[in-house]
């Protein structure tokens, strides 16, 4: 009879967990319809028992190896990894090559945050669920987080709510966005500065929300309506706005200085050198009060949707810039740490997560951005994947 043959699983994390060594292979495939936990405890013996099979190996053999211990308990601790995901057979080995052959290009911790949080449990949409759900946040997590952040001893620039008009068709405005990296140099006016941050920001209604508290209702959708996210803004060249780093007080309708002394040099350094940050009039960062999603929803998977909530707030920046005259862009390349500094964040209860930023921009002879060009002539052969041999359709 053919002995199994197993290797150790190339997608497994190991980590400490409540005082326990704890081991889980990301990639096994979790229930959608029962809570199940991929992760095991696990000692120094089955850790060794696992450098045992980098290569295909039998149980048998691992048992022969490890003659210090009864062969039926070596050939039991296999067959227990096995079961848990940590090992795997030959026909489970064609997933995990397929799978690190996609993801070849992306390290360890995207394919772990992706895969690891798949196939959560959700409890339901209905009414009473939701009331349900409400009622066992408020009993497990008491006083939800407050909505607004505020920094009360800052000096203000309190921004006019006399906001241009958003009269340009949404088909205009759509097809007209574009990423601009080239601007005029010409100050920015207030209005547009303000009626930028009010669209993106601001609330547009508070309700109640029962055991959940007050919330907010943006222009751009969010998770539970937690919006967690916040704006900071660099004023470089805005009119009537003296430079520095201020928060965005969305209550308020207001700028707190934070930092009088931020200009294009810091901006250049914390954006990697960024030949597009640099030249804006002004530049949004977007942190996340994880608190405010963290109350509500206790799953890991909730990031994502956090994620999920910067891009929507940075489409609402873009559009609303575009419909105000302004050349925008948005970006995800900064120094964690340094900007997380200079916001005056811990990176823990408060991090950065994305920016985006405006100017008044320079437009070529077609009216797309400097630099940019429409294609001319094209091969289609270039541009579309052939339908792959062998593939199902429906």
């Amino acid at each position: 009879m053919t002995q199994t043959e197993f290797r150790r699983a190339q997608t497994l994390m190991i980590y400490w967990h409540d005082g326990e060594l704890t081991a889980e292979n990301y990639l096994e495939s979790r229930s959608t319809d029962e809570e199940t936990d991929n992760a095991v405890a696990v000692d120094a013996q089955a850790v060794a028992l696992l450098e045992h099979f980098t290569d295909w190996s039998t149980a048998e053999k691992a048992a022969a190896r490890l003659g210090e211990y009864d062969t039926e308990s070596v050939l039991e601790a296999v067959r227990a990894l096995a079961g848990a995901g940590l090992l795997i057979d030959r026909a489970g080995a064609g997933r995990e090559e397929r799978f690190l052959e996609a993801w070849s290009d992306w390290g360890e911790e995207a394919r772990f945050f992706h895969f690891g949080t798949r196939n959560t449990i959700y409890t339901g949409d209905s009414l009473e669920q939701r009331r349900s759900d409400a009622r066992w946040v408020r009993e497990t997590g008491g006083t939800p987080p407050a909505i607004f952040k505020s920094y009360p001893d800052a000096p203000r620039v309190y921004l006019p709510r006399a906001f241009l008009p958003l009269t340009d068709s949404f088909g205009q405005v759509l097809t007209r966005r574009r990423t601009h990296r080239v601007f005029t140099g010409r100050p920015v006016s207030l209005p547009q500065l303000s009626t930028a941050l009010f669209y993106t920001f601001a609330p547009m209604q508070l309700y109640d929300a029962g055991d959940l508290g007050t919330l907010m209702l943006r222009t751009s959708p969010c998770g539970g309506a937690r919006h967690e996210l916040e704006g900071y803004v660099a004023v470089l060249d805005v009119q009537d706005v003296p430079p520095g780093l201020y928060h965005y007080n969305a209550e308020a309708h207001a700028l707190e200085l934070i930092d009088a002394g931020f200009d294009r040099e810091r901006l250049h350094r914390l954006t990697y050198e960024s030949e597009m940050c640099t030249p804006s009039a002004f530049v949004c960062f977007v942190s996340a009060v994880f608190e405010r999603t963290m109350y509500k929803y206790r799953h890991s998977r909730a990031l994502r949707v956090t994620l999920l909530s910067a891009g929507h707030l940075g489409q609402t920046f873009v559009l609303t810039s575009t419909a105000v005259g302004l050349g925008a862009w948005q970006s995800a390349a900064f120094r964690d740490e340094e900007l997380d500094e200079a916001l005056g964040l811990d990176g823990f209860s408060e991090g950065a997560l994305y920016m985006f930023g405006a100017g008044l921009p320079v437009l070529g002879e077609t009216g797309m951005p400097e630099g940019i060009t429409r294609a001319g002539l094209t091969d289609p052969r270039q541009l579309v994947a052939p339908h792959p041999a062998g593939s199902r359709t429906r």
